[in-house]
């Protein structure tokens, strides 16, 4: 008797913040988990995941995942798991939903349109954006040599990376050049 009292009490533990458990006769609705209508099982309510699992032991282990991903998108990305549908229209990951094919979490980039299901590229694709902020912060634009600069004669348009003064259009190739053009434009104000 007091073996199955304990026993029960392990049962109806409270269950942390953020997850929520679904008796083995309640419908979870998510289509797409395994446990729905036939075993006791958790979700986390992240509306990016939706994440299931039936050992309680995962709790600790699934909110240090969604820590580590946190720190490694930075507030610039969107983490979708693979049984979660993002709301982008045609998001090759969403399409194959449910599939064989797509199995993995996908990311997508707040500030552009890149997509990708690698964090090793989500960390590459934030250090490309604070890059391009840096240089914007120094009062340049970013060109390649895909991109046409539109400005008139210059010699590196869809030739080379170079950079455009956001003042006076002038261009350079590299970030010590856009340092020495910066003081030009200071020593400018300072003599008027």
């Amino acid at each position: 008797m007091r073996f199955q009292s304990s026993m029960r009490l392990l049962k109806d533990e409270p269950v942390p913040d953020g997850y929520v458990r679904f008796r083995f006769n309640e419908d979870c609705q998510y289509s797409q988990c395994g446990y729905r209508e036939h075993q006791t099982h958790f979700h986390c309510m992240r509306p990016d995941c939706g994440y299931s699992f039936c050992d309680k032991t995962r709790f600790v282990q699934h909110t240090a995942r969604h820590e580590r991903l946190d720190t490694l998108m930075g507030g610039d990305f969107q983490q979708y798991r693979a049984n979660v549908a993002c709301g982008r229209p045609g998001c090759l990951y969403t399409a194959s939903l449910g599939t064989v094919q797509n199995k993995a979490s996908h990311f997508h980039c707040l500030k552009c349109d890149f997509v990708c299901t690698d964090t090793n590229k989500v960390v590459a694709h934030r250090r490309q954006h604070q890059k391009t902020d840096s240089i914007l912060a120094a009062g340049f634009e970013k060109f390649t040599p895909s991109q046409n600069c539109r400005v008139d004669g210059c010699p590196h348009s869809n030739k080379q990376t170079h950079y455009h003064c956001l003042k006076c259009c002038f261009a350079v190739l590299g970030l010590a050049q856009m340092s020495a053009h910066k003081y030009r434009h200071l020593e400018s104000t300072t003599a008027s």
